[in-house]
Protein backbone atom coordinates (compact mmCIF):
# COMPACT_ATOMS: atom_id res chain seq x y z
CA UNK A 1 0.00 0.00 0.00
CA UNK A 2 1.49 3.37 -1.01
CA UNK A 3 1.02 6.62 0.90
CA UNK A 4 -1.93 7.76 -1.19
CA UNK A 5 -3.80 4.51 -0.57
CA UNK A 6 -2.93 4.63 3.12
CA UNK A 7 -4.20 8.20 3.36
CA UNK A 8 -7.49 7.39 1.60
CA UNK A 9 -8.07 4.40 3.87
CA UNK A 10 -7.25 6.30 7.04
CA UNK A 11 -9.21 9.39 6.04
CA UNK A 12 -12.35 7.27 5.73
CA UNK A 13 -11.68 5.78 9.15
CA UNK A 14 -11.20 9.22 10.71
CA UNK A 15 -14.37 10.49 9.06
CA UNK A 16 -16.24 7.66 10.80
CA UNK A 17 -14.64 8.56 14.14
CA UNK A 18 -15.69 12.19 13.66
CA UNK A 19 -19.23 11.16 12.75
CA UNK A 20 -19.54 8.97 15.85
CA UNK A 21 -18.15 11.77 18.01
CA UNK A 22 -20.67 14.27 16.66
CA UNK A 23 -23.57 11.89 17.21
CA UNK A 24 -22.66 11.85 20.90
CA UNK A 25 -23.34 15.57 21.32
CA UNK A 26 -26.18 16.38 23.69
CA UNK A 27 -27.01 19.68 22.05
CA UNK A 28 -28.39 19.76 18.50
CA UNK A 29 -27.12 23.25 17.64
CA UNK A 30 -23.63 22.49 18.96
CA UNK A 31 -23.62 19.27 16.95
CA UNK A 32 -24.64 21.05 13.75
CA UNK A 33 -22.01 23.75 14.07
CA UNK A 34 -19.33 21.23 15.07
CA UNK A 35 -20.26 19.10 12.07
CA UNK A 36 -19.85 22.10 9.78
CA UNK A 37 -16.51 23.08 11.32
CA UNK A 38 -15.15 19.53 10.99
CA UNK A 39 -16.48 18.77 7.51
CA UNK A 40 -14.37 17.53 4.58
CA UNK A 41 -10.93 17.81 6.14
CA UNK A 42 -7.90 16.20 4.53
CA UNK A 43 -7.20 14.40 7.85
CA UNK A 44 -3.43 14.58 7.25
CA UNK A 45 -2.65 15.04 10.93
CA UNK A 46 -4.83 12.17 12.10
CA UNK A 47 -3.32 10.01 9.37
CA UNK A 48 0.15 10.77 10.74
CA UNK A 49 -0.84 9.36 14.09
CA UNK A 50 -2.09 6.12 12.54
CA UNK A 51 1.04 5.85 10.42
CA UNK A 52 3.51 6.39 13.27
CA UNK A 53 1.47 4.23 15.63
CA UNK A 54 1.54 1.33 13.18
CA UNK A 55 5.22 1.88 12.39
CA UNK A 56 6.03 1.55 16.09
CA UNK A 57 4.03 -1.64 16.44
CA UNK A 58 0.89 -0.19 18.03
CA UNK A 59 -2.65 -1.50 17.69
CA UNK A 60 -4.84 0.52 15.31
CA UNK A 61 -7.68 0.92 17.83
CA UNK A 62 -5.32 2.51 20.34
CA UNK A 63 -4.75 5.37 17.89
CA UNK A 64 -8.47 6.22 17.61
CA UNK A 65 -8.65 8.73 20.51
CA UNK A 66 -5.52 10.61 19.49
CA UNK A 67 -6.45 10.81 15.82
CA UNK A 68 -9.94 12.08 16.63
CA UNK A 69 -8.65 14.64 19.15
CA UNK A 70 -6.00 15.86 16.72
CA UNK A 71 -8.60 16.47 14.03
CA UNK A 72 -10.93 18.24 16.47
CA UNK A 73 -8.16 20.61 17.53
CA UNK A 74 -7.06 21.24 13.96
CA UNK A 75 -10.61 22.00 12.81
CA UNK A 76 -11.18 24.35 15.76
CA UNK A 77 -7.93 26.17 14.99
CA UNK A 78 -8.97 26.67 11.35
CA UNK A 79 -12.40 27.98 12.37
CA UNK A 80 -10.76 30.55 14.65
CA UNK A 81 -8.14 31.44 12.02
CA UNK A 82 -10.89 32.20 9.50
CA UNK A 83 -12.44 34.67 11.93
CA UNK A 84 -9.12 36.42 12.55
CA UNK A 85 -8.20 36.51 8.84
CA UNK A 86 -11.73 37.39 7.63
CA UNK A 87 -11.55 34.42 5.28
CA UNK A 88 -15.03 33.74 3.96
CA UNK A 89 -14.26 30.46 2.19
CA UNK A 90 -12.97 27.23 3.71
CA UNK A 91 -12.73 23.97 1.77
CA UNK A 92 -14.81 25.35 -1.09
CA UNK A 93 -17.71 26.47 1.10
CA UNK A 94 -18.52 29.42 3.33
CA UNK A 95 -16.35 29.57 6.44
CA UNK A 96 -18.17 28.60 9.63
CA UNK A 97 -18.25 32.19 10.96
CA UNK A 98 -19.85 33.39 7.71
CA UNK A 99 -22.67 30.89 8.28
CA UNK A 100 -23.16 30.92 12.05
CA UNK A 101 -21.59 34.29 13.12
CA UNK A 102 -18.33 34.94 14.95
CA UNK A 103 -19.75 34.59 18.42
CA UNK A 104 -21.30 31.19 17.89
CA UNK A 105 -18.18 29.76 16.23
CA UNK A 106 -15.98 31.06 19.05
CA UNK A 107 -18.28 29.49 21.63
CA UNK A 108 -18.35 26.15 19.81
CA UNK A 109 -14.57 26.19 19.35
CA UNK A 110 -14.26 26.79 23.09
CA UNK A 111 -16.35 23.65 23.52
CA UNK A 112 -14.36 21.57 21.02
CA UNK A 113 -10.88 22.39 22.35
CA UNK A 114 -11.31 21.14 25.95
CA UNK A 115 -13.34 18.21 24.63
CA UNK A 116 -10.36 17.16 22.48
CA UNK A 117 -7.97 17.55 25.40
CA UNK A 118 -10.24 15.40 27.57
CA UNK A 119 -10.09 12.68 24.91
CA UNK A 120 -6.29 12.90 24.90
CA UNK A 121 -6.28 12.46 28.69
CA UNK A 122 -7.12 8.79 28.04
CA UNK A 123 -3.40 8.38 27.30
CA UNK A 124 -2.44 9.74 30.72
CA UNK A 125 -1.31 12.95 32.39
CA UNK A 126 1.93 13.33 30.45
CA UNK A 127 0.18 13.09 27.08
CA UNK A 128 -2.32 15.70 28.27
CA UNK A 129 0.38 18.08 29.52
CA UNK A 130 2.26 17.87 26.22
CA UNK A 131 -0.95 18.48 24.29
CA UNK A 132 -1.85 21.54 26.37
CA UNK A 133 1.65 22.96 25.82
CA UNK A 134 1.42 22.36 22.08
CA UNK A 135 -1.97 24.06 21.92
CA UNK A 136 -0.51 27.03 23.78
CA UNK A 137 2.31 27.12 21.21
CA UNK A 138 -0.29 27.15 18.44
CA UNK A 139 -1.98 30.17 20.02
CA UNK A 140 1.34 32.03 20.35
CA UNK A 141 2.18 31.12 16.77
CA UNK A 142 -1.13 32.52 15.53
CA UNK A 143 -0.31 35.80 17.26
CA UNK A 144 3.20 35.92 15.81
CA UNK A 145 1.79 34.99 12.40
CA UNK A 146 -0.13 38.26 12.43
CA UNK A 147 2.33 40.51 14.24
CA UNK A 148 5.71 38.77 14.26
CA UNK A 149 8.88 40.01 12.61
CA UNK A 150 10.15 38.58 9.36
CA UNK A 151 13.38 37.36 10.97
CA UNK A 152 11.27 35.13 13.23
CA UNK A 153 9.85 33.29 10.23
CA UNK A 154 10.98 29.75 11.09
CA UNK A 155 10.03 30.15 14.74
CA UNK A 156 6.60 31.46 13.74
CA UNK A 157 5.78 28.49 11.52
CA UNK A 158 7.16 26.05 14.08
CA UNK A 159 4.70 27.44 16.60
CA UNK A 160 1.64 28.04 14.44
CA UNK A 161 1.79 24.96 12.19
CA UNK A 162 4.36 22.47 13.41
CA UNK A 163 2.72 22.28 16.85
CA UNK A 164 -0.25 20.45 15.33
CA UNK A 165 2.12 18.11 13.51
CA UNK A 166 4.08 17.48 16.69
CA UNK A 167 0.83 16.50 18.41
CA UNK A 168 -0.04 13.32 16.43
CA UNK A 169 3.62 12.30 16.26
CA UNK A 170 3.96 12.64 20.03
CA UNK A 171 0.65 10.89 20.75
CA UNK A 172 1.79 7.92 18.67
CA UNK A 173 4.42 7.22 21.34
CA UNK A 174 1.58 6.82 23.85
CA UNK A 175 -0.81 4.87 21.61
CA UNK A 176 1.96 2.44 20.62
CA UNK A 177 3.32 2.29 24.18
CA UNK A 178 6.76 3.33 22.95
CA UNK A 179 7.26 6.40 25.12
CA UNK A 180 11.02 6.11 24.91
CA UNK A 181 10.75 7.63 21.43
CA UNK A 182 8.68 10.65 22.49
CA UNK A 183 11.45 13.23 22.05
CA UNK A 184 12.41 11.90 18.63
CA UNK A 185 8.79 11.92 17.52
CA UNK A 186 8.31 15.51 18.64
CA UNK A 187 11.27 16.42 16.43
CA UNK A 188 9.82 14.40 13.57
CA UNK A 189 6.53 16.28 13.86
CA UNK A 190 8.36 19.60 13.98
CA UNK A 191 10.26 18.83 10.78
CA UNK A 192 7.13 17.76 8.93
CA UNK A 193 5.17 20.80 10.11
CA UNK A 194 7.87 23.25 9.07
CA UNK A 195 8.22 21.55 5.69
CA UNK A 196 4.45 21.71 5.20
CA UNK A 197 4.22 25.41 6.05
CA UNK A 198 7.28 26.44 4.06
CA UNK A 199 5.80 24.85 0.95
CA UNK A 200 2.35 26.26 1.69
CA UNK A 201 3.86 29.75 1.97
CA UNK A 202 5.88 29.14 -1.19
CA UNK A 203 2.64 28.31 -3.01
CA UNK A 204 1.08 31.56 -1.76
CA UNK A 205 4.11 33.57 -2.87
CA UNK A 206 3.93 32.02 -6.35
CA UNK A 207 0.17 32.28 -6.85
CA UNK A 208 -0.75 35.55 -5.12
CA UNK A 209 0.14 39.17 -5.68
CA UNK A 210 2.61 40.55 -3.17
CA UNK A 211 0.06 43.02 -1.76
CA UNK A 212 -2.34 40.18 -0.93
CA UNK A 213 0.15 38.07 1.03
CA UNK A 214 -0.58 37.78 4.76
CA UNK A 215 0.91 36.07 7.79
CA UNK A 216 3.90 33.80 7.37
CA UNK A 217 3.74 33.94 3.55
CA UNK A 218 4.21 37.71 3.77
CA UNK A 219 7.07 37.17 6.24
CA UNK A 220 8.73 34.71 3.83
CA UNK A 221 8.49 37.17 0.95
CA UNK A 222 9.86 40.05 3.02
CA UNK A 223 12.63 37.95 4.58
CA UNK A 224 13.91 36.94 1.14
CA UNK A 225 13.16 40.25 -0.62
CA UNK A 226 11.02 38.28 -3.05
CA UNK A 227 13.76 35.78 -3.90
CA UNK A 228 12.09 32.98 -1.97
CA UNK A 229 12.80 30.01 -4.27
CA UNK A 230 16.40 29.43 -3.19
CA UNK A 231 15.53 29.97 0.48
CA UNK A 232 12.67 27.46 0.32
CA UNK A 233 14.86 24.94 -1.50
CA UNK A 234 17.59 25.25 1.14
CA UNK A 235 15.28 24.98 4.14
CA UNK A 236 13.28 22.14 2.62
CA UNK A 237 16.43 20.11 2.00
CA UNK A 238 17.78 20.76 5.50
CA UNK A 239 14.59 19.80 7.34
CA UNK A 240 13.99 16.83 5.07
CA UNK A 241 17.49 15.50 5.77
CA UNK A 242 17.03 15.96 9.52
CA UNK A 243 13.65 14.24 9.33
CA UNK A 244 15.07 11.28 7.38
CA UNK A 245 17.86 10.79 9.91
CA UNK A 246 15.36 10.76 12.75
CA UNK A 247 13.12 8.23 10.98
CA UNK A 248 16.09 5.94 10.30
CA UNK A 249 16.94 6.03 14.01
CA UNK A 250 13.53 4.58 14.94
CA UNK A 251 12.76 0.83 14.97
CA UNK A 252 10.49 0.85 11.91
CA UNK A 253 9.89 -2.07 9.61
CA UNK A 254 10.50 -2.11 5.84
CA UNK A 255 7.40 -1.00 3.96
CA UNK A 256 6.36 1.54 6.56
CA UNK A 257 9.91 2.91 6.67
CA UNK A 258 9.69 3.67 2.96
CA UNK A 259 6.32 5.36 3.43
CA UNK A 260 7.57 7.51 6.27
CA UNK A 261 10.67 8.54 4.33
CA UNK A 262 8.41 9.59 1.45
CA UNK A 263 6.25 11.87 3.62
CA UNK A 264 8.06 15.20 3.02
CA UNK A 265 7.80 14.85 -0.75
CA UNK A 266 4.23 13.59 -0.45
CA UNK A 267 3.22 16.72 1.48
CA UNK A 268 5.21 19.12 -0.71
CA UNK A 269 4.11 17.79 -4.08
CA UNK A 270 0.54 17.46 -2.81
CA UNK A 271 0.39 21.15 -1.88
CA UNK A 272 1.91 22.27 -5.16
CA UNK A 273 -0.25 19.91 -7.20
CA UNK A 274 -3.39 21.12 -5.45
CA UNK A 275 -2.45 24.69 -6.33
CA UNK A 276 -1.77 23.73 -9.93
CA UNK A 277 1.79 25.05 -9.95
CA UNK A 278 4.80 23.37 -11.49
CA UNK A 279 7.71 22.23 -9.41
CA UNK A 280 10.32 24.99 -9.54
CA UNK A 281 12.33 24.26 -6.42
CA UNK A 282 13.24 20.56 -6.38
Amino acid sequence: MDLMEYWFKTRALIDNLVEDFLKGSQDWEVMEMSKYIMRDGKRFRGTLLFLFNEALGGEERDAYPGALATEILHSASLALDDIVDYDEIRRGMKAAWAVYTNRKVIFVSNYLIPTALKIISEYGDKALRISVDLWKDTAIGALKDMYGKEDEYIRVIELKTASLFKLPAALSSFSSKRREYLDSLLEVGKDLGIIYQIIDDYVDCVTQEREKLVGSAKQLYSLTSGRFESYVRLKYSAYKEHYENLIKSLPIKGELLDQLLALPDFLAFGLMGEAGIKNKIF
